[in-house]
């Protein structure tokens, strides 16, 4: 029951058929806030409040890293880093609706970022919109194709899926190949030997391999 509610009410989130760079940039009004702005900005302010709360965010102190990234916004609105890591606060506890607008709204302000399009995935697939989060993941990608962390999400999202194909194979030999995570290229090795096909090619699966979690969202 929790599990659909989640899902009926990110179906309000304005990004129902987002994909690519150019849904990106849209789905937001011009009038969006998230806290009221002092028209004088100060860039350095809002950075170092930032700044402060990604080392809150690391310590699982989440409530303070809320007000200082709030307190960034009231510096700076349109610093795009603070939105990103309040939609990681707003994800980490579950606020997904929330943790969507603050992404999207970074992606915006950071056209060529890749990590709010990666975190945009994060909460399509936490609340099992597996296409619109593979189309997140794949813009990731696409802005950035030596992601790692971009690949492996994706590549666990088509295993979801039930994709079997050259790409999925493809995704995951990129795993193997460059991940520095053990536990991921375990995965990756298990997943490649029960698809088969070329890119298994002397990849031998391990019984041991754990089913890999979705990383927590990328600062």
């Amino acid at each position: 029951m929790r599990h659909r509610a989640r899902l009926a009410l990110l179906m309000m989130i304005p990004l129902a058929a987002a994909c690519g760079c150019r849904s990106s940039q849209g789905g937001l009004g011009d009038d969006y806030m998230t806290v009221a702005a002092d028209p004088r900005r100060d860039t350095e302010a809002a950075r170092r409040h930032n700044a402060r709360a990604v080392g809150l965010i690391g310590d699982e102190k989440l409530d303070d890293a809320e007000r200082e990234l709030k307190a960034a916004m009231g510096a700076d609105l349109f610093f795009g880093p603070a939105h990103n890591n309040l939609g990681n606060v707003y994800y980490r506890t579950r606020r997904y609706y929330l943790a969507a607008w603050e992404f999207q709204y970074a992606a915006k302000l950071m056209p060529e970022a890749v990590e709010p399009r990666n975190n945009l995935g994060l909460v399509f697939e936490a609340v099992g919109r597996l296409d619109d989060a593979a189309r997140w993941y794949d813009t990731a990608l696409e802005l950035s194709p030596g992601s790692v962390e971009a690949a492996a999400n994706l590549a666990r999202v088509r295993v979801r899926q039930g994709q079997k194909d050259d790409a999925t194979r493809d995704l995951l030999s990129r795993v193997v190949m460059r991940d520095p995570r053990p536990e991921w290229t375990a995965w990756a090795r298990q997943q490649l030997a029960l698809i088969g096909g070329p890119a298994a090619t002397g990849i031998g699966a391990r019984d041991n391999a754990e089913p890999v979690t979705p990383n927590s969202p990328q600062p």
